[in-house]
């Protein structure tokens, strides 16, 4: 005789001790997943900005043209970055054979040659050259004279933005009429624009943190005080930072707030988490009070102003004891020594 045998099923005990012993391994697992995750959306934030920076770079020494990155700040949230777009250095306007301008006190004064007397004629009132060149002076544009040296940021009418308000060229003193020595050719661009090329988006939940970016002796306006009050940022939804990169592959211009510097320091961009942005007394929003400069979950892109190469180091870790300005200078600091193998990981 055969006996059949059967198989025993679990009880509904049995099964709510697996689904309890399951719910306790979850909820000790994800917490413990949760840094790891959020590091990894950062890193990959980190990547897309870097990449972005690297893409206009190459764009730069390919074509022979200046191009650069255009990060927007946030409608409702100034002091972040989510949009990416693609810049391109604006044509240049040569002055006509004709037409030169002299510098007194930082005013640039338009000059027609005179044939009849072989010397340049101060432009006034409503002359059409005079008009022309007008037009070209806006405020933000860059001129160069002689087309050799520095280029000059324009500041509102005919003048030069400050620190240029004293400057005169040439040295000498100019005579009652300009002669060819005093009359300077020059070339003016209205600053870089924005390209055909489609923006990109910085991945869902990641930002350039505004607030702590910047250079070693360049802010962009929004690092809270050092002294526990905190100022409110001074960013507008167009306030944007414009990094330019020449077409031999270095930084060119870094355009804040509109305004062009010439760059010779280390660039530091900090890529954190949407919800550890600070308020405008420099308070993080996050439940644990910790900002993006605070967690080892965050980025930092940093650009070598000399080479045009871009990096990605890791946060530092930085004592709570520290001051905010020193947190914003040792995190700085590692990324940094990560650029150069010094430090890092």
């Amino acid at each position: 005789m055969q006996h059949c045998q059967t198989q025993k099923g679990m009880t509904l005990v049995e099964l709510l001790v697996v689904v309890a012993i399951i719910g306790l391994l979850l909820a000790v697992s994800v917490p413990l997943l949760r840094p790891a995750l959020a590091s990894r959306k950062t890193s990959n934030a980190a990547q897309v900005l870097a990449g972005t920076f690297q893409q206009a770079r190459m764009k730069s020494i390919q074509e022979g043209r200046s191009y650069g990155l255009m990060l927007v700040p946030y409608d409702t949230a100034p002091a972040v970055a989510v949009q990416l777009r693609m810049q391109k250095s604006a044509p240049v306007s040569v002055n006509p054979e004709h037409i030169r301008v002299v510098v007194r006190n930082g005013t640039i004064i338009p000059c027609r040659f005179n044939a009849g007397n072989a010397e340049w004629d101060v432009l006034i009132g409503a002359h059409p050259d005079r008009v022309a060149v007008e037009k070209l002076l806006v405020p933000g544009a860059m001129i160069q004279f002689n087309r050799i040296g520095r280029w000059f940021t324009i500041g509102t009418g005919f003048t030069l933005a400050e620190p240029y308000d004293n400057l005169n060229l040439p040295i000498d003193p100019i005579p009652n009429a300009p002669t060819s020595k005093d009359a300077l050719e020059y070339c003016i661009t209205s600053g870089p624009t924005s390209t055909w090329t489609p923006q990109m988006v910085m991945p869902r939940g990641t930002i350039v943190d505004l607030a702590f970016s910047g250079g070693e002796a360049i802010d962009f306006e929004g690092n809270p005080k050092d002294d526990g009050v905190g100022i409110p940022p001074n960013f507008n939804p167009n306030d944007e930072v414009i990094v330019m990169f020449s077409p031999a592959g270095h930084v060119d211009l870094l355009y804040v707030n509109g305004r062009p510097k010439r760059v010779n320091e280390m660039l530091y961009f900090c890529v954190g988490d949407w919800g550890r942005q600070v308020d405008a007394m420099g308070n993080s929003l996050a439940e644990d009070k910790k900002s993006n400069l605070e967690v080892p979950a965050t980025y930092w892109v940093t650009i070598h102003p000399k080479t045009g190469e871009v990096r990605i180091a890791e946060n530092a870790p930085i004592p709570a004891s520290v001051t905010l300005k020193g947190k914003i200078h040792d995190a700085r600091k590692f990324a940094r020594e990560h650029f150069f193998n010094v430090g890092g990981f």
